[in-house]
C-alpha cells in the first residue's frame, strides 16, 4: 500500500501536474496566471524526470527514466526544425537566414545523439541491467513520426509557401536520414538492443500509427455522416411571401426616417 501511494504522490499527481499547468498556461490570459501554471508545469516535470529516485520500486518511474535521456536530444530536433522552418520566407516571426545553418546543425546532432542511444553505450539502461521498454517503444515511433511529418512539412512548404524551396529540400533530408536509420535498426545490432527487438517494436509502432490514423479518419467521417443526416432530415425552409403594399409603405417610411430622405410611395 505505502508503495501504491509513493507512487501517487511522487509520480502521478506530477504528472497530472503537468497537464494541469500547461492548461492554465494556454486557458489564462492573466500573465500572473500563465506564470502560476508555467510553475506548476515545471514542477511536475521535474518532479516525474526524479521519480527514478523518489519511487524505484513503481515501474512507472521507467518514463521519467527514459525522459531525462530524451529531452536533450528532442530539444535539439525540435530547436532545429524550428530554425529551419521560420529562417525561410515566412509572413510572420521570421528569423535570420543564417539560422537555417544553425537549425541543420541542431537536427544533425540530435541524430547523432539518438544514434548513440540505440546502437552505443548511451542507452537507456533502467536499474542498470535491463534497456528501458519505453525507449523500445519510443525510438521506433518517434523515428517514424519524423519522417512521416518531414516529408508532410516539406510537400506543404512547396505547395502553400512561397520560394521555401531550400527549407523543403532540408526537410526531405532529414525525412530521409529517418528513413535510413529506421532501416539501420533493423539490420544492424546495437550494443544492448538487437535488430530483431528494433523490427519487432517498429511494426508495432506502425500498426499503431495507423490504428490511430484509421481511428481519426473514421471518427471524422462519422461525424461527417450524422451532420449530413442530421441536415438532409430537415425540411426546406417555407420560403417567406412577398410584402404586401402596406408593409412596403411602413419600410419606406422607417427608411425615410433614419436616412432623412422624402417618403416614397
Amino acid at each position: 500500500m505505502e508503495e501504491i501511494l509513493e507512487a501517487v504522490v511522487f509520480f502521478w499527481l506530477p504528472m497530472s501536474m503537468i497537464a494541469f499547468g500547461a492548461w492554465i498556461n494556454l486557458s489564462s490570459k492573466d500573465n500572473l496566471t500563465k506564470n502560476f501554471g508555467k510553475i506548476i508545469f515545471i514542477l511536475g516535470f521535474i518532479f516525474v524526470c526524479i521519480s527514478p529516485w523518489t519511487v524505484p520500486s513503481s515501474p512507472s518511474s521507467a518514463i521519467g527514466h527514459l525522459i531525462g535521456f530524451i529531452i536533450g536530444p528532442s530539444a535539439l530536433l525540435v530547436l532545429g526544425i524550428y530554425l529551419i522552418i521560420f529562417s525561410g520566407n515566412v509572413p510572420v516571426g521570421r528569423l535570420p537566414s543564417s539560422d537555417r545553418k544553425m537549425g541543420l546543425i541542431s537536427v544533425l546532432v540530435s541524430f547523432i545523439w539518438f544514434c548513440l542511444m540505440q546502437w552505443a553505450d548511451f542507452t537507456p539502461m533502467y536499474e542498470g541491467s535491463e534497456v528501458n521498454n519505453f525507449w523500445l517503444i519510443f525510438f521506433p515511433t518517434f523515428l517514424v513520426v519524423v519522417c512521416s511529418m518531414s516529408s508532410l512539412l516539406s510537400v506543404s512548404m512547396l505547395a502553400i509557401g512561397d520560394n521555401r524551396q531550400r527549407e523543403s529540400r532540408i526537410l526531405i533530408i532529414i525525412s530521409l536520414i529517418s528513413m535510413l536509420l529506421i532501416i539501420a535498426g533493423m539490420n544492424f545490432d546495437g550494443k544492448n538492443i538487437s535488430s530483431e527487438t528494433f523490427s519487432e517494436y517498429f511494426w508495432l509502432s506502425v500498426s499503431d500509427l495507423f490504428g490511430i490514423l484509421i481511428g481519426i479518419s473514421m471518427s471524422i467521417l462519422v461525424f461527417g455522416l450524422v451532420i449530413y443526416m442530421y441536415e438532409s432530415s430537415i425540411d426546406e425552409p417555407k420560403s417567406v411571401p412577398k410584402p404586401s403594399k402596406d408593409e412596403l409603405i411602413l419600410a419606406s417610411q422607417k427608411i425615410a426616417q433614419n436616412i432623412g430622405g422624402d417618403e416614397s410611395e
